[in-house]
């Protein structure tokens, strides 16, 4: 019998960055509304993404952060037209 030690986790948590000069004010807006932009039911957002991401904004930057990653949001930025090299991850 094998047995397998040590820690797994497959729970994530991530950070953005992105410079508001570099989006147009609708994508500024689909961040902020990124559920109501995907057409999540309350229902989905408490079981499908239950760790939301804290999306906030200064006057020169859209920020989002969240301790479990349940919501692709790189894959949702790429969508909404944002462009990668804009994007900076990791914890700020």
């Amino acid at each position: 019998m094998m047995r397998r030690v040590g820690f797994v986790s497959n729970s994530s948590s991530s950070s953005f960055v992105i410079k508001k000069k570099d989006l147009t004010s609708i994508q500024i807006q689909k961040i902020i509304d990124y559920y109501e932009e995907n057409n999540l039911s309350e229902e989905e957002k408490l079981t499908r993404c239950p760790h939301t991401w804290d999306i906030s904004e200064t006057s020169d930057e859209i920020s989002g952060s969240t301790i479990i990653d349940n919501f692709d949001m790189d894959e949702y930025l790429e969508k909404i037209g944002v462009a990668s090299n804009h994007i900076k991850w990791g914890w700020y």
